[in-house]
């Protein structure tokens, strides 16, 4: 069966693809994409990336002698059988194209996800208290800077075309297309040992890794959140292989453990009214002025401290910068801009016609300090004298309950206690293996059996995807990263057989 492919560049920023001038697939010489986890168990997905080899004799893939624009959605789909599928979407992050008149005068479209966006935007969230993983990740999305999938009809202040107040839409609250599970843990505290250089994406992934669920951006540019329990509830078979694939990497025992070890963080709350940042030395302020200042909460170790409540600021403004001066009152200020949970912005004013100093500034609230870090171990005592010791440590910062560390450290032992071979990635050729080479995702189940091996009939989820279309579209080449799938080895309600020698109850 043929394959067609669809790439399409949303020139006029509605969210569409199907105008006229969008289509450029008939100059496309070769594809090349991939999404998902970087290698099976990953909590965080590494950030998605495509490149499209393009036919440019006469510069229209040439920004700079016809524009397009960095931040441009473009979506890459495959047609057979009258059935389209969506592959990837993305944003061009980057066009190199070829220079002089004899070379081959192509030009290379890189496109990405959000994720860069979101390693580049800080994670400054107010205080979040008593909350699951999907809740937090959602806030971290809506606080990131990140490009709208649609522009167009939106209203953005001083840049043409899209600064009509009277007849523009403003941007909606959530910040971008995502699907995100309940998360099946509540955390008592979340961010109080975020730092200033904490990015959006790395706390995702802490939170995501403390609940042991995925987070990833799926096929349609959306932000996906699993929680821990999605792999052990999905029992749909999407795919199955029998001998009958191109290429495959197996290795046996390399994924077993027997010595697991989670790390968590007791908390402890202090006082109301403790005094948690002040101001060392006096600050000038320009007439008609104002500052924005970030004051990072930490202790005497500096590390961060979270912020429960805040209190009261209170501040001092004087025409010089020697204590106990002339004080003034008119015209100064200093507001809170933004609480966060280990830092808090503040705005400094002076509306005066002359310099001021600012000469005291205290903050007082009620804070949450961090104990010292504790191990919650499990060990397999049988397999580390027969099989030899193999450690794995996992730090889960938002977790401060030893219950559920434990719960999950046994959950891991009982997984991976004993060696075997595993099937790390899969190779397919799309025209052998239609649709699912084409239709199988992130997330979806497979089952392989391969003779030479001896690997027997087992289960195993896709967590990445990576495809490689050239030839002129006549050769279609996957490689899926894979995970083993385990709801087999634990009881599931309505599902098991309580009485099975193979299955035990799932710890958490």
């Amino acid at each position: 069966m043929t394959i067609q492919y669809s790439i399409a560049i949303d020139r006029h920023h509605d969210g569409n693809f199907g105008d006229a001038d969008e289509e450029i697939s008939g100059r496309v010489i070769a594809l090349r994409w991939r999404l998902g986890m970087g290698r099976a168990y990953d909590s965080l997905a590494e950030p998605s990336w495509a490149r499209i080899t393009m036919l440019n004799a006469d510069g229209a893939f040439s920004p700079e002698r016809n524009r397009l624009q960095s931040g441009t959605r473009v979506r890459i789909q495959s047609i057979t059988g009258g059935v389209s599928r969506t592959h990837f979407t993305g944003v061009i992050s980057h066009i190199e194209p070829d220079e002089g008149d004899l070379g081959r005068k192509q030009a290379l479209i890189h496109l990405q996800d959000i994720q860069p966006w979101l390693a580049d935007s800080p994670a400054r969230l107010k205080p979040q208290i008593d909350v699951t993983a999907d809740a937090v990740i959602a806030e971290l999305l809506d606080g990131a800077i990140l490009r709208r999938p649609a522009l167009a009809g939106y209203c953005l202040i001083d840049l043409a075309g899209y600064n009509r107040i009277d007849s523009a839409r403003i941007f909606p609250p959530a910040n971008g297309q995502r699907r995100l599970q309940p998360g099946k843990s509540r955390f008592a505290y979340v961010g109080d040992w975020w730092h200033d250089s904490t990015s959006a994406r790395q706390a995702i992934g802490e939170v995501a890794a403390s609940e042991r669920g995925r987070f990833y951006l799926d096929r349609e540019g959306r932000a996906i959140y699993l929680n821990r329990h999605h792999t052990l509830i999905q029992r749909t078979i999407v795919a199955r292989f029998d001998d009958n694939m191109s290429g495959m990497d197996y290795s046996y025992g390399e994924w077993r453990l027997n010595q697991i070890a989670m790390l968590m963080t007791p908390r402890e709350i202090g006082a109301s009214g403790t005094l948690l940042w002040s101001l060392r030395s006096a600050q000038r302020i320009a007439q008609r002025s104002e500052v924005e200042m970030n004051l990072r909460l930490v202790d005497g170790r500096d590390q961060p401290v979270g912020l429960l409540e805040f209190e009261r600021l209170l501040t001092r403004f004087q025409l010089g910068p020697e204590l106990g001066g002339q004080a003034i009152d008119a015209g100064v200020a200093a507001e809170v801009v933004q609480l966060g949970t280990t830092s808090v912005r503040l705005r400094v004013v002076n509306q005066s016609r002359r310099e001021v100093f600012l000469t005291a500034l205290q903050l007082f609230g009620k804070p949450l300090y961090r104990g010292d870090r504790l191990e919650v171990s499990v060990a397999d005592g049988e397999g580390m004298h027969v099989y030899g010791l193999k450690r794995l440590a996992l730090d889960l910062p938002a977790l401060s309950d030893i219950e559920t560390a434990q719960a999950f450290a046994s959950y891991e032992l009982a997984r991976r206690k004993h060696p075997r071979g595993t099937i790390q990635t899969l190779q397919l050729k799309a025209r052998d293996h239609l649709p699912a080479a084409l239709g199988a995702s992130l997330f979806q189940r497979i089952r392989i059996r391969e003779t030479q091996t001896g690997h027997g009939e087992r289960d195993y989820f896709i967590v990445g995807e990576a495809h490689h279309v050239h030839d002129g579209g006549a050769r279609h080449d996957v490689t899926w990263t894979l995970e083993p799938a385990d709801s087999t080895r634990f009881v599931i309600v309505n599902n098991s057989r309580i009485n099975s020698q193979d299955e035990v109850i799932a710890p958490y």
